[in-house]
């Protein structure tokens, strides 16, 4: 009886050990590291990585409030984590596009141009550790709801990295 006792011990010991390893494993197995600011006179917000799939992402975006004309300080960052693996000829896209409502589900038509506020793309190879970002001062657009994201293309991997916050431009009253 106590030999059975050890015996399911051991299985169970040995199935935590397992399940342990395979979380690692799965956490190890990222690329990239984003964050993406965005800030106004009094306000700031960052998001960090979240994932495709789905296109959205996983987690809710922080939401950033502004007037017209009000200047918007954007800086973004990505950084591979990959610690002996160099990402090549990977895609850093990052676009400010009009969007429905707050929270939406799907990422902007970016084929309808007038949607697009600011887009810009840039390909490159990126060594372990390293990073490539932009930054720029921007003045809010017309009233309307906006999403600012910034995310990683063409990474070799069976999902891409991005950083999303949307913006609520709204006339003072």
């Amino acid at each position: 009886m106590i030999v059975t006792r050890f015996r399911k011990l051991r299985a169970v010991a040995g199935a935590a050990v397992l399940a342990a390893f395979s979380l690692a494993q799965t956490a190890v197995a990222e690329h990239a590291k984003i964050s993406l600011d965005v800030s106004t006179r009094d306000d700031k917000q960052t998001a960090f990585v979240d994932q495709t799939p789905p296109d959205v992402g996983k987690n809710p975006r922080p939401v950033l409030r502004a007037t017209p004309g009000e200047p918007l300080d954007v800086e973004y960052l990505l950084t591979n984590v990959y610690p002996h693996k160099t990402l090549e000829n990977v895609v850093v896209h990052f676009y400010f596009a009009r969007v429905a409502k707050v929270g939406q589900r799907e990422t902007p038509d970016l084929s309808k141009r007038s949607n697009i506020v600011l887009e810009t793309a840039f390909d490159l190879d990126l060594k372990p550790g390293g990073k490539a970002g932009g930054r720029c001062t921007i003045p809010a657009p017309a009233p309307g709801v906006y999403m600012i994201r910034v995310e990683s293309i063409r990474t070799g991997s069976d999902h891409e990295h991005f950083a999303a916050i949307d913006l609520v431009v709204e006339a003072k009253p």
